[in-house]
């Protein structure tokens, strides 16, 4: 069989398995004429994930379930999974993330319309079906600081609305293809010879903004970030960090300031 009908997806699981679950579901179901391999790297979850899962599947020999004793971030998990990976093609997919008829297999056939393309990711769809804001510019450390953090209420919503609008490219009417800046991480599809050359998600980040970084060192790569609109998957996206001061908005915060630092931006 020819790379191109060939996937390893990977999915990092952590205290979610019934969402890990649902997701590998809507993968096995969706998945025709195709061959295929799922990794689940559960990252050191305080719950029962782990054997929930590996129980589940234990008989199933395109699935297999990694135990990673120590939690290394989400993007690192996402590295050892790769690392495993056999398939010339990878597919990065969040636990919460419902895969829809023929998505992966158009995915794969449109990156392999263009050598060029380092990154494809889909159009994300809430749970409503409404269209999910998921392609995404890179912003000005200031205006993302104030825009994208709960201090947005204490500023104008005017003023708030003009940059989250640019952020988030919603003067794109998201229905033809686009090459963008970056795209959410919560389903990339990239050839693992490109996702290892440039190092893979970079490691010091812990949760938010590896999938930034990631983007941002394809394009230095040389290669394009594709929006890919024809293929709809669903995703529920929680965006815990945003909504509320937590403790994940500091961490949100941290990967900010470490990606600015960064490259300067």
């Amino acid at each position: 069989m020819q790379a191109k009908n060939m996937v390893s997806i990977i999915i990092v699981n952590y205290n979610k398995y019934e969402l890990t679950e649902r997701c590998i579901e809507s993968v096995v179901d969706n998945l025709i004429d195709i061959e295929y391999e799922i990794i689940v790297l559960d990252n050191c979850s305080t719950n029962d994930s782990y054997n929930e899962l590996k129980s589940n599947y234990i008989e199933n020999e395109n699935i297999k379930v990694i135990n990673s004793e120590v939690n290394t971030g989400f993007g690192d998990g996402n590295n050892k999974a790769v690392d495993s990976a056999k398939y010339e093609n990878v597919l990065l997919l969040n636990p919460d993330v419902i895969v829809l008829e023929n998505s992966i297999q158009d995915m794969i056939k449109r990156l392999y319309e263009d050598k060029a393309i380092g990154i494809i990711g889909c159009k994300l769809l809430n749970d409503d079906m409404t269209l999910q804001y998921s392609c995404r510019r890179y912003l000005p450390i200031n205006e993302f600081l104030l825009a994208r953090t709960p201090l947005k209420k204490f500023l104008k919503a005017d003023y708030i609305k003009g940059i989250n609008e640019k952020y988030l490219m919603k003067d794109y009417d998201h229905i033809e293809d686009r090459e963008v800046d970056w795209i959410m991480g919560s389903c990339l599809l990239l050839r693992k010879e490109d996702f290892i050359n440039v190092g893979g998600f970079s490691k010091e980040y812990f949760m938010y903004f590896e999938d930034v970084d990631l983007s941002y060192k394809i394009h230095k790569s040389g290669k394009k970030v594709l929006y890919f609109p024809k293929v709809e998957m669903i995703h529920s996206h929680e965006q815990q960090s945003v909504k509320k001061i937590n403790k994940l908005t500091f961490i949100h915060l941290s990967s900010m300031i470490k990606f600015y630092k960064k490259y300067r931006k």
